[in-house]
């Protein structure tokens, strides 16, 4: 499902954000890494991760490629994680990408092998509008690189600011609207490597 970020992708550095590869190695494991074994690429920025291509970002972003179908809508582009396996989904007909920062789009989207399926718009998804009349089947938010009870009230907030742009359930009964980790939020629960 899932494609090898780390060979997509190549390091480099665009303003506050760079593109970093690791390797975690059984023999030279830290004592408190849970990571498996195996080869990473993370984005980095305003002071810490912000995504990688680790087990627990996959785990907890599997619902989302799982259930991708009609019009989607993502906010936050990552290094491109999800983009890639819901782009190859045939019930996907359009994605659109609402990012905050001009630099990703440049560092991450730019070396993405997107089809024409895919669109980026620059934006911050706390103020952006799309024209009147806008639907999508799955609207999905991925701009955390955390998770607690705070970041829950911010769920909610871009979850009721973003039902206007949800098909109808009378148009669509498996219409999707989610957050990134929303279960931890909500219950203050640690992201699981």
């Amino acid at each position: 499902m899932f494609q090898d970020m780390h060979n997509i992708l190549n390091e480099g550095e665009i303003g506050n954000f760079y593109l970093k590869k690791f390797e975690i190695k059984n023999e030279t494991r830290p004592i408190r890494c849970t990571i498996p074994e195996g080869k990473y690429i993370r984005l980095m920025g305003r002071g810490g991760c912000i995504m990688s291509n680790t087990s627990m970002e996959k785990r907890t972003n599997f619902e989302i490629v799982n259930k991708a179908h009609g019009d989607v809508f993502i906010a936050g582009l990552g290094i491109g994680l999800i983009i890639l396996p819901i782009q190859e989904k045939v019930e996907v007909k359009s994605i659109t990408i609402l990012e905050k920062y001009s630099e990703v789009i440049e560092l991450v989207g730019k070396q993405l092998p997107l089809n024409d399926k895919v669109k980026i718009i620059q934006g911050d998804v706390f103020e952006y509008q799309f024209p009147k009349g806008t639907k999508f089947d799955c609207i999905y938010f991925d701009i955390w690189d955390y998770v607690n009870s705070d970041v829950y009230k911010e769920m909610i907030e871009l979850k009721k600011r973003y039902r206007k742009y949800k098909r109808s359930k009378k148009d669509n009964p498996n219409v999707f609207i989610k957050c990134w980790a929303e279960y931890q939020a909500k219950y203050d629960k640690r992201l699981d490597y």
